[in-house]
């Protein structure tokens, strides 16, 4: 809850929110969902999740994620 509790806090508005989390297998789920509820006036970029320790593309899919999200 210490994220819900930062979005309901804080102002978003025309920011951008890109999420991003690693997992043991739950994956990204809801958390898109309600982020989006928490910070309706932000804008949402691509998220990324991440299986544990990510294997042997995670700089590739780190690096592609930057990238669709016009982080360089």
């Amino acid at each position: 809850m210490p994220i819900a509790s930062f979005l309901e806090e804080y102002d978003f508005s025309g920011k951008t929110i890109i999420p991003f989390c690693s997992h043991g297998g739950g994956r990204i789920g809801q958390s898109l969902t309600a982020i989006a509820k928490l910070a309706p006036d932000a804008d949402m970029g691509e998220g990324l999740s991440v299986h544990y320790s990510g294997g042997s593309s995670l700089s590739d899919d780190i690096k592609k994620w930057l990238d669709v999200n016009g982080i360089n």
